[in-house]
C-alpha cells in the first residue's frame, strides 16, 4: 500500500509539472499569436484546455485557432492522466483491502481454539500483547474504524474485524463455534452484558471472561453465562494496596511479566493421557532437573484438588495441571517432553 501511495504522488507530480508546462505554453503562444496581455491569455489558455465553452476574449486568427485546438487536446491528455492516477490508485486500493479482508476470513474459518477478544482498547491491546508472547491464536473485533487502523498498524499480523461485537453476525466471522475462548472487555457493561448472552448463546461450552465497570453489574454478568468476571476497579485498588504491603512481591511479578530484561511466566501444562508422565512420581519425572523450571502447584483432573508446593513424592494422574513457573523456552520444552 505504501509503494501505491509513492507511485500516486509521483503520477500527480508529474501531472503538476504538465499542467504548469500547458499553462505557460498557452500563456506565450496566445502573446505571440494575438498579442494579448499575460492575463487575457491565461484566462484564454484555462478556458480552452478546460473545454467550458466560454466565448473567447477576442476573435482568433487562423494561427491562434490552430493553437487553441492544440492546447485543448494537450488539456484533455492532462486531465485523462490526473483522473486516471486517482481512479486508479482509489480501485487499486480497494481491491487489496477486500482481498485482504477475505484471505482473512478464510484462515479465521480454519481456527480452533482460539480466543476472541471484544474491544482493542487499552485492556483489549494488553490481552493482545500477552497472547502474542504465548503464542496464543486469537481474533479482535473492534468497532472504532480508527482504532482498527492502528491495531492492523500495530500488530499486523493478527486478525482484526471491523465491527460491533455485540451483533452476532461479528461474533460469527471471528468463528465462535470453534473457538475455546471469548474476552469482552468493552467500555460500557451493558455492551458486555449482551455479548456475553450472545456468546453463551453460540456456543455452550466456551469459557467467558467479562470486564466489569460497576461492581453491581457483577452478578448480572456471571448470571448471563460468564465464567470469570474481572473488575478493573477492584484489581487497581488491589494493587495500590499491594505496592505499599508487599513492594518485593509486586517487584517480582513485574519481573516475571518481562521486566529487567528477564522474562519469567507462570504457565499451566496438563498432563494429557498418553503422556508418559502420567502414573509416575514427580521424583521420576524430574522436571527440574530436565527443564529448569519450577514446579508451584499441581491440580488434580478428577477432583480438582491443589497441592502447592507439592512432594517429590506425588503421583501425577492423566488430566493433571502442573503450575510451573520459568523462562518461555523452558516451558516449551515441558510441552515437548509431555
Amino acid at each position: 500500500m505504501a509503494r501505491d501511495s509513492e507511485k500516486l504522488v509521483q503520477h500527480l507530480i508529474t501531472v503538476f509539472f504538465s499542467f504548469i508546462l500547458l499553462i505557460t505554453i498557452g500563456i506565450i503562444g496566445y502573446s505571440q499569436l494575438e498579442s494579448w496581455n499575460w492575463l487575457d491569455a491565461l484566462y484564454m489558455t484555462f478556458i480552452s484546455f478546460s473545454t467550458v465553452g466560454f466565448q473567447e476574449i477576442a476573435p482568433l486568427s487562423s494561427g491562434g485557432r490552430i493553437f487553441t485546438m492544440v492546447i485543448i487536446l494537450f488539456g484533455m491528455i492532462v486531465i485523462s492522466m490526473l483522473s486516471a492516477s486517482v481512479t486508479s490508485w482509489f480501485v487499486r486500493n480497494e481491491l487489496l483491502s477486500r482481498r485482504k479482508l477475505y484471505k482473512m476470513q478464510k484462515k479465521i474459518e480454519k481456527l480452533t481454539g482460539h480466543i476472541i477478544i471484544c474491544g482493542g482498547g487499552d485492556t483489549g491491546q494488553t490481552i493482545m500483547k500477552e497472547f502474542r508472547r504465548a503464542g496464543k491464536s486469537f481474533v479482535v473485533i473492534e468497532e472504532n474504524s480508527q482504532v482498527v487502523e492502528e491495531l492492523r498498524l500495530r500488530f499486523p499480523d493478527s486478525y482484526i474485524i471491523h465491527g460491533s461485537a455485540t451483533k452476532d453476525e461479528f461474533l460469527e466471522e471471528a468463528n465462535i463455534a470453534a473457538a475455546s475462548g471469548i474476552i469482552t472487555a468493552l467500555p460500557h457493561d451493558a455492551d458486555n452484558l449482551f455479548v456475553v448472552i450472545s456468546a453463551r448463546a453460540l456456543n455452550r461450552e466456551i469459557t467467558i471472561i467479562s470486564r466489569s465497570v460497576e461492581q453491581q453489574t457483577e452478578s448480572k454478568l456471571y448470571n448471563a453465562g460468564a465464567n470469570y468476571v474481572i473488575s478493573p476497579k477492584m484489581v487497581e485498588g488491589t494493587r495500590m494496596a499491594s505496592v505499599i504491603l508487599r513492594p518485593t512481591v509486586i517487584n517480582f511479578l513485574e519481573v516475571m511479566i518481562g521486566g529487567d530484561g528477564i522474562e519469567l511466566r507462570m504457565e499451566e501444562v496438563e498432563i494429557s493421557s498418553g503422556s508418559e508422565f502420567a502414573g509416575k512420581a514427580l521424583l521420576d519425572v524430574q522436571i527440574p532437573q530436565k527443564t529448569g523450571l519450577i514446579v508451584l502447584a499441581v491440580k488434580r483432573g478428577l477432583d480438582e484438588k491443589w497441592y502447592f508446593n507439592p512432594k517429590s513424592s506425588l503421583v501425577l494422574q492423566k488430566k493433571d495441571k502442573l503450575i510451573v513457573l520459568g523462562e518461555s523456552h523452558k516451558i516449551d520444552k515441558l510441552l515437548d517432553l509431555i
